[in-house]
């Protein structure tokens, strides 16, 4: 709900733009998915109209961080705009993981989906039995 105390005078074009359907909200924020598969955590994002080149990944002290962006930067002096929205778009995610090895960490974007693979460090602990004295 827009906040109705403060009203600016608005032409036709301003209500027309300003309407809920131009705003972001939740339900249309990029999806994200994390599951556990075998040994390893798989992360999917949707990341529609982004290139692989516009896609950055780091994985430090156990946050995983995932960024997109794109800014368009050629301009079409022909076209009048009323109302442009598509001239930048940025995305940004952090995810905590722990016991992964990071070494091992692989990424692939395949039609508008990032799948982004960390596999989980084996424990490679031994078990020895201890005699009782």
């Amino acid at each position: 709900m827009r906040n109705s105390l403060v009203r600016r005078p608005t032409s036709l074009l301003d209500e027309f733009f300003n309407d809920e359907f131009f705003l972001p909200t939740l339900s249309r924020s990029n999806a994200l998915d994390v599951y556990q598969e075998n040994d390893n955590y798989i992360v999917e994002v949707d990341l529609p109209g982004f290139t692989k080149d516009d896609i950055s990944i780091a994985y430090n002290n156990d946050l995983l961080t995932i960024r997109a962006q794109h800014a368009e930067e050629t301009t079409d002096d022909t076209k009048k705009y009323v109302y442009r929205s598509r001239s930048r778009s940025l995305f940004t995610r952090q995810i905590r993981f722990s016991n992964i090895d990071s070494e091992a960490i692989e990424a692939k974007y395949d039609n508008g989906v990032l799948k982004v693979t960390l596999p989980c460090k084996l424990n490679t602990a031994t078990t020895k039995q201890i005699e009782v004295k």
